[in-house]
C-alpha cells in the first residue's frame, strides 16, 4: 500500500512544479514580446530617419545644389583652362 501512495505524491509534486514552470516561463515570454515590441517601435524609427538623412546627403551631394550654392556664395566658373604640365605628343616619329 506504500507504493502506490509515493507514486501519486510523486505524480502531484511534478504536476506542481511542471505548473510553476509553466507560469515562469510564460510570464518570461510575455514580458520578452513587451521589449521585443519596443525594439522593433526603435528600430523602425530608426530607418526612417535613415532614409531621411540618406536623402539630405544625395540632395546636398548633387551636382545642381553644389552648383546653386556655389553661385549663391559668389564663386564664378574659371573661363581659362589651367594645367601644370605640356601635354605629352600623340605620336612620335620614327
Amino acid at each position: 500500500m506504500k507504493k502506490p501512495t509515493f507514486l501519486i505524491i510523486i505524480i502531484m509534486f511534478l504536476i506542481i512544479a511542471l505548473s510553476l514552470m509553466r507560469v515562469i516561463v510564460s510570464n518570461n515570454l510575455s514580458t520578452a514580446g513587451i521589449t521585443l515590441l519596443k525594439l522593433e517601435n526603435r528600430l523602425n524609427s530608426y530607418k526612417i530617419e535613415n532614409t531621411n538623412l540618406r536623402e539630405r546627403l544625395l540632395n546636398f551631394t548633387s551636382l545642381s545644389y553644389i552648383s546653386s550654392e556655389s553661385s549663391q556664395l559668389g564663386f564664378v566658373k574659371n573661363k581659362t583652362n589651367f594645367t601644370l604640365t605640356k601635354p605629352l605628343p600623340l605620336a612620335i616619329k620614327q
